[in-house]
C-alpha cells in the first residue's frame, strides 16, 4: 500500500542534486584523466551509485536524502538488489528500447545499402540522400519515442494518486516521504 508518496517536483529536485554531484565528479575525473577515461569511470560510478546506494542507505541517494524522500517497495519495506535491478536496469531498457530499435534501423539501412551507396562517386545523389533520410528518420523516431516514455512517466508521477512512474511499476516501488523504521 502506497503511503505518503513524493510528487514530481521533489523527485525532480533530488535528480538535479544527484546530477550536480556527477557533474562535479566528472570535472574532477576529467582533471585527473586526460585520455577520455573519466567519462566511462564516471558512468560506472553513476550506475553503481543509483543501483547500490539505495540498498545500503534505506532507499536514499544523496539527492533524495537532502529532500527527505526515499525509494521503497510497495509494502513499504527496504529495496533489495533485485528491486533496484528492475528499477534501474530493466526499466531503463524499456525507456531506451525505442532508441535502440531506431539505432538498429539506422544500422540496418546503412548495412543493406547505405555503405555501398556511400562508396559511389556521387555523394549528393538522390539515392545517397534517400538512404541518409531513411536512416536518420528511423533514428529520430526511436529517440522521440524514448522521450515520449520519459514524458509519460513524468505525467504519471504528477497525475497518479500513487505518484508511480513506469520504472516504479516495473520494479514494484514508489518514492515516499516516510522516514525508515530503524
Amino acid at each position: 500500500m502506497v503511503e505518503n508518496p513524493a510528487g514530481f517536483w521533489v523527485r525532480f529536485g533530488a535528480k538535479v542534486i544527484d546530477a550536480l554531484i556527477f557533474i562535479v565528479l566528472g570535472l574532477i575525473l576529467g582533471a585527473i584523466f586526460s585520455d577520455g577515461t573519466s567519462e566511462w569511470v564516471s558512468n560506472i560510478i553513476s550506475f553503481l551509485y543509483a543501483l547500490l546506494l539505495p540498498i545500503f542507505w534505506y532507499g536514499y541517494t544523496v539527492g533524495k536524502k537532502a529532500l527527505s524522500v526515499r525509494i521503497v517497495k510497495l509494502d513499504g519495506s527496504q529495496v533489495t538488489f533485485w528491486t533496484m535491478i528492475k528499477r534501474n536496469v530493466i526499466a531503463w531498457i524499456v525507456y531506451g528500447l525505442p532508441s535502440i530499435l531506431g539505432f538498429i534501423g539506422f544500422i540496418v539501412i546503412f548495412g543493406v545499402s547505405g555503405l555501398d551507396v556511400f562508396m559511389s562517386e556521387d555523394l549528393m545523389s538522390d539515392e545517397v540522400l534517400g538512404e541518409l533520410f531513411k536512416g536518420f528518420a528511423w533514428l529520430m523516431i526511436g529517440l522521440i519515442l524514448s522521450g515520449v516514455l520519459y514524458v509519460i512517466s513524468a505525467f504519471m508521477i504528477g497525475l497518479r494518486e500513487d505518484k508511480r512512474a513506469i520504472h516504479d511499476l516495473i520494479a514494484g516501488t514508489y518514492v515516499t516521504k516516510n522516514k525508515p523504521n530503524l
